[in-house]
């Protein structure tokens, strides 16, 4: 007797948006920083948020094209805002294709108020640095004590240097991601963007992988990890763009890439704007 033959099951389709989802994530996924962003698979509603919706009438789009929701970590409650500064900035660092292809609608002033913090805790940094290598050079520490005049100027540098360093990158970091948005559209997207959470959160990238924070990644997590991100400092700008535009606004990989390089090109032109009007003011306050 012969046995019949067990006809194989069809393979389960995959879900809307997988191919998308795919293209954003050409990288393996930071495990440790994905603890920190609770992405759960469509089970949160896109619009009010609560996992027992049946779906809310007034939303006719997933919240980006994986139809998954990420949860920022800067905007949890019940965690220390430390905690969930650093965690943010990591994750937005070290796992930017994986946040920044399905970054949720929410509050800009949630996503400047992080924004404001990392660059502040950035330029502080760069502050530091700066004044750890100027006190290795013969007799300037002995100069900055005793006279006034080097002094007066070291206090303004510093008074005003770390706060407009700050802002500037606040300003090209909103600046680039506006442009982005805008150069998505003209790519042929019809998704409702977020280019300014996605430029405020960026800032994330200055705490990471500017000196202050290679120290603390290389204290807590050891010399790969700050090897890989100081490395991330040139080329995450392109690839965490490529990955909003991919995830966030559906476009394909080759419209993303030409829409990343066109906003990239604008935010250029506008740091060169914004530098040369900031080099004024501060040769007028340092008089």
């Amino acid at each position: 007797m012969q046995r019949a033959r067990r006809t194989p099951e069809p393979e389960a389709p995959k879900p809307q948006g997988h191919a998308a989802k795919e293209r954003a994530r050409k990288s393996d996924p930071d495990d440790g920083a994905l603890d920190w962003a609770d992405v759960p698979a469509a089970v949160l509603c896109a619009f009010c948020g609560k996992p027992d919706c049946s779906g809310c009438i007034a939303v006719d789009e997933p919240t980006n094209a994986s139809g998954v929701v990420a949860i920022v970590p800067w905007e949890r409650a019940g965690l220390g805002w430390v905690t969930r500064l650093w965690a943010t900035a990591r994750l937005a660092t070290l796992s930017h294709r994986e946040l920044f292809a399905s970054l949720p609608e929410g509050s800009a002033r949630s996503a400047f108020e992080f924004a404001l913090l990392s660059e502040l805790v950035s330029a502080f940094g760069v502050a530091l640095g700066v004044g750890g290598a100027l006190a290795l050079v013969p007799d300037f520490v002995n100069t900055a004590l005793h006279d006034a005049v080097v002094r007066q100027v070291l206090l303004r540098v510093i008074a005003w240097g770390v706060p407009g360093l700050a802002a500037l990158m606040i300003l090209l970091h909103a600046l680039h991601g506006l442009l982005v948005d805008r150069a998505a559209v003209a790519a042929g997207s019809k998704k409702r963007g977020r280019g300014l959470r996605f430029g405020l959160y960026a800032c994330g990238w200055d705490l990471v992988t500017l000196p202050l924070g290679l120290l603390v990644v290389a204290v807590t997590e050891g010399l790969s990890t700050t090897k890989r991100a100081a490395g991330l400092a040139v080329s995450i700008p392109s690839q965490a763009t490529r990955a909003y535009l991919t995830g966030v606004h559906a476009l394909t990989p080759e419209r993303a890439k030409k829409a990343a390089g066109r906003a990239n090109a604008q935010t250029g032109v506008g740091a060169l704007v914004l530098l040369a009007l900031v080099t004024a003011l501060l040769a007028l306050v340092m008089r």
